[in-house]
């Protein structure tokens, strides 16, 4: 067989069922390979950026890489920014360009540029694969490297005769590379950090993206139980303890509310399981990061991280998951020196005074629609198994992101930005959550901003029948940039609000989605529903929301911007 038709069949021996991409002619011979084999099937994008946003959004609700094929020059580079979220979130994708051919390689070829060395620095491996009888071993290879270790993307740019070069290669005996064995953690430092939890007194727990990756949710609360740690997360983290769960407590920096602040704050010994402690995280500032007092114990699946951001007391090096179980183990039948129902009960007064607030701002402002209103509505609407999709923003990501504002439905159940921060990435991947789970309401949260950005990703969710829900969230600008320019830049507002923009609602009914505009608070739950409803009927749905241009305390708090930290934030208690 020729070499296109040998990496479909390594597809479907590595359990791949759905490729994204937009064909060109330097891969047809790939094209055609999917053409001929059964159980493999292929999402069009109407841009390229799309199809590594939803192989991304694919590798975060599954665990497994999500495949991107693209065509040579820019059908490869429109894929940049996509595996460039994915390097940094730490998502496996295999990405498979084309590249002109080699006879007339450095010749000024169509479409030539070296791709494997433009994403050399954002990929945990790229290569050009010149010969035909190399493909079989570099393509097992990328599953390799993209599943194993901390997780990211591969490119492999492959030329056309390449492509069409006969292998001998028979996919009965191929062996799959699987599910790689995750390393553990040595064991003098899991009985270090064990010792630091067995005499903590207000132990706390901050479970990251790598907490997700390795399935580690059940292996995490059994910890929390054991040492009665409340949990808090990462954006990326969500689910990693159910929302219902009354050791959870909340996010960090924009992410977080009252409980999380004070928790993090007397915590004398904070646990971390892959979370990495980025900018968007905890911005470095007092108050945001494990008070200087605290036993800091930082555990990663890789080593570089360890430090890169807070300098940690104990360090313990591998899989999440493993790292739980060894440090339960470790722990034995020491009885806790926590008061677990003491401190769930202390955290459910925080978070019903929370809840309490947040249904007493949920009308409206001033006849406005207020965010919280919307995500309240999403929230009692759709069923809370939902897929949740967070666009990066103020508003998007720093508010419907937050618990217990919106809530999420477990593990795998999230689509996040990396703290690469890219506008419009999640929204462009949330059609991907129906490709994963056809069983399950998706909708996307995004800013007017970031919508204006990956428009024609919807006809793309018509075609193939991936009826997600997109609420974009419209305060007419980049409001993010906004409120800097307005709270630290004297009031001095340039290239930040639209003077014009799309009817959204007008753009969705044109590429075949449900649209509707909604401008009056007592209309945003039943404009939810109706949009459920197309769901459900099989047709994606926009439902642009008017909203007032709020925000809450707590992200006024961690950008810092400068001036009264006025906002949202939950009454006093009583």
């Amino acid at each position: 067989m020729d070499a296109g038709q040998a990496i479909v069949e390594i597809m479907k021996a590595e359990g791949v069922s759905t490729v994204f991409g937009l064909p060109g002619g330097h891969v047809l011979k790939v094209y055609d390979g999917i053409y001929k084999t059964p159980g493999i099937e292929h999402v069009l994008v109407r841009h390229e950026q799309h199809a590594a946003s939803m192989a991304a959004a694919y590798a975060q609700l599954t665990g497994e890489p999500g495949i991107c094929l693209v065509t040579a020059g820019p059908g490869a580079t429109n894929l940049l920014t996509g595996i460039t979220e994915a390097w940094v979130g730490c998502w496996p994708i295999i990405a498979i360009c084309g590249r002109s051919g080699t006879l007339v390689a450095h010749k000024g070829a169509n479409q030539e540029v070296d791709t494997h060395l433009v994403f050399r620095p954002v990929a945990k491996w790229t290569a050009r694969i010149d010969r035909a009888e190399a493909v079989v071993d570099m393509v097992r290879r990328a599953f390799v490297v993209a599943r194993s270790g901390r997780p990211g993307p591969v490119v492999l740019d492959i030329p056309p005769d390449v492509l069409g070069g006969e292998v001998n290669f028979d996919p009965a005996t191929y062996i799959p590379v699987g599910k790689p064995d995750r390393p553990r953690a040595d064991p003098q430092s899991i009985t270090h950090a064990a010792q630091a939890l067995a005499g903590a007194r207000k132990p706390l727990i901050v479970a990251g993206g790598g907490a997700v990756m390795s399935g580690a949710s059940e292996a995490l609360v059994a910890l929390a139980e054991r040492l009665g740690a409340p949990v808090i997360t990462t954006l990326s983290g969500r689910g990693s303890i159910p929302d219902s769960h009354p050791l959870c407590a909340g996010g960090l920096g924009g992410h977080r509310n009252d409980l999380s602040k004070q928790l993090l704050a007397d915590a004398d010994v904070v646990l971390s399981i892959g979370s990495r402690w980025e900018q968007m995280e905890c911005n470095w500032r007092p108050g945001f990061v494990p008070s200087p007092g605290a036993t800091f114990i930082q555990s990663d699946i890789y080593a570089e991280e360890l430090g890169r951001a807070i300098v940690p007391n104990i360090t313990v090096i591998g899989d999440a998951r493993l790292v739980l179980e060894d440090l339960a183990a470790a722990l034995g039948k020491q009885a806790p020196t926590v008061d677990r129902a003491s401190v769930e009960a202390q955290m459910r007064r925080v978070l019903d005074n929370l809840e309490d607030s947040l249904d007493e701002n949920d009308p409206g402002t001033e006849g406005q629609i207020h965010p919280i209103h919307v995500i309240r509505a999403v929230d009692r609407v759709f069923p809370a198994d939902k897929i949740t999709g967070f666009d990066v923003g103020f508003i998007a990501q720093q508010m419907a992101g937050a618990f217990p504002l919106a809530r999420t439905a477990g593990p795998r159940s999230v689509i996040s930005p990396s703290s690469f921060y890219g506008m419009g990435f999640v929204a462009a991947g949330l059609p991907a959550a129906k490709v994963v789970y056809p069983g399950r309401a998706a909708v996307c949260y995004v800013g007017d901003g970031s919508f204006q950005l990956i428009m024609n990703v919807m006809p793309t969710a018509v075609e193939h029948k991936l009826p997600v829900t997109w609420i974009v969230l419209n305060d007419m600008g980049l409001g993010s940039i906004y409120d800097i320019q307005k709270h630290n830049f004297g009031d001095r507002i340039l290239a930040t609000e639209f003077s014009f923009a799309p009817d959204f609602a007008a753009v969705a009914r044109a590429c075949g989605c449900y649209g509707e505009q909604v401008t009056d608070p007592a209309e945003t739950e039943a404009a939810v529903r109706r949009a459920l409803e197309a769901n459900a009927a099989g047709q994606p749905a926009v439902l642009d929301m008017m909203i007032a241009r709020e925000r809450t305390v707590a992200a006024r708090e961690f950008f810092p911007l400068e001036g009264e930290a006025s906002g949202w934030s939950p009454k006093p208690l009583s």
